[in-house]
């Protein structure tokens, strides 16, 4: 009986422990419904426009940022001014050497690096240059005016004054000049002097007559060399473009008076970019050429001055300072052909004109009277001369006796 009323016991007592867990549980179950749920709100995303096309390929080729970056003003582009054409004076041995007038030597000599001269200053020699006249023109039946200049107005088309045709430079440092400069930043357009034939479009220059290797050279760099369709005194002419930067034209290609037939540039041996130019007359030779100032146009109201200084001897005077002057200002300058060809010359370097038979020119002389003043063993000669549009002027101090200049003694003070 005893222990039926313990188990009796043990049973209430179970039970009672078992209600007591279950009112905790739903106790805290309902603490937790009571609980209130924050929820986080979150922006709705919003759709990025896609960039155009040129956009994407713009940001794939040029620009590639692989870390984040703090913004940044988008910089501007700014102007970058092209440099103008400087040339500094860098003196070196000849190019070539004087040719035999029957036979051309058969060795190319090396050639120098070319002459580098400041701008000149005269604004008539500046990038724009005034306009020529047109060709052909000969108002005096002596000129022959018939190429058109080889870089246009727009460019500059003006020789360089300081190493013309025939002279070795200021100093005597340079090899003597077959042509004129026309100094011209690269990818000027350059143009046929007239209509004719390509005759070589290439660089590393090397000629052949008949079979038989002539001359050569590498000096021009790109070149192109035309013979044209008409000639003078029944013989051919040619013109030469050097160190051009590209060539339009290929061997056998007619070209027409004003065509462009390549780009100016530095190719070969230069220091600066320019246009070298060529008038080859009889034959495709380096030592058939003729001052190019007595074959192309003047500018508009602009004449050439040309002229002959001789010795008592009757021959040429060579490399004789020569200038020319207005109201007393030197207004340009030149001198006399280095080597030029004369009476009885086996070897030489330049030629004169067939009819003006002048040993210096002066181009692109606006209309006026001046003076033109040589200086000769130490004594002055001077003439006056009348400068007309699209002729040539000329000088003769071949007649002229000359006296030495007077010397000057301190007068005693007091």
């Amino acid at each position: 009986m005893r222990k039926a009323l313990i188990a009796l016991a043990l049973s209430a007592l179970t039970g009672i422990f078992a209600m007591m867990a279950l009112l905790l549980s739903r106790s805290d179950d309902a603490q937790l419904e009571q609980t209130p749920t924050h929820r986080l709100a979150l922006p709705s995303p919003t759709v990025t426009q896609r960039s155009h096309a040129w956009q994407d390929v713009i940001q794939g080729e040029l620009l590639v940022v692989r870390t984040a970056l703090p913004p940044s003003p988008t910089p501007m582009p700014t102007h970058t001014p092209t440099r103008p054409v400087r040339w500094q004076s860098s003196p070196t041995p000849a190019r070539f050497q004087p040719e035999r007038a029957t036979v051309p030597p058969p060795t190319a000599v090396a050639s120098p690096t070319a002459p580098t001269i400041a701008r000149n200053n005269d604004p008539r020699r500046g990038e724009f240059s005034p306009p020529p006249e047109q060709v052909p023109l000969s108002l005096d039946p002596r000129d022959h005016f018939w190429f058109r200049r080889p870089v246009d107005s727009s460019a500059n088309s003006a020789a360089l004054f300081s190493y013309a045709y025939g002279s070795d430079g200021p100093n005597n440092e340079w090899r003597i000049h077959h042509g004129i400069d026309l100094p011209n930043p690269i990818g000027k357009e350059v143009r046929a002097a007239a209509a004719g034939r390509v005759i070589w479009a290439a660089d590393n220059y090397r000629w052949y007559e008949n079979g038989r290797y002539v001359e050569s050279a590498y000096s021009y760099g790109n070149v192109v060399i035309i013979e044209h369709n008409f000639g003078f005194q029944g013989k051919r002419l040619y013109t030469l473009y050097a160190h051009l930067q590209l060539i339009l034209v290929q061997v056998g290609q007619a070209v027409q008076t004003g065509e462009v037939i390549g780009l100016s540039g530095r190719s070969g041996v230069v220091s600066g970019p320019h246009v070298h130019f060529e008038v080859r007359v009889g034959r495709n030779s380096y030592y058939e050429t003729r001052n190019p100032l007595l074959w192309i146009a003047p500018y508009e109201n602009h004449g050439v001055v040309a002229g002959r200084v001789t010795l008592p001897d009757g021959s040429l005077a060579q490399d004789i300072s020569v200038v020319l002057m207005k109201n007393g200002r030197i207004v340009d300058r030149t001198t006399t052909y280095v080597n030029p060809r004369q009476a009885n010359s086996r070897a030489w370097n330049v030629n004169s004109d067939e009819v003006w038979r002048e040993n210096f020119v002066i181009g692109d002389v606006p209309v006026g009277i001046y003076q033109v003043v040589v200086f000769l063993n130490g004594r002055r000669l001077e003439r006056d001369v009348t400068v007309r549009p699209a002729t040539t002027s000329f000088v003769d101090f071949t007649e002229f006796e000359v006296a030495p200049l007077p010397t000057l003694s301190p007068t005693p003070a007091g």
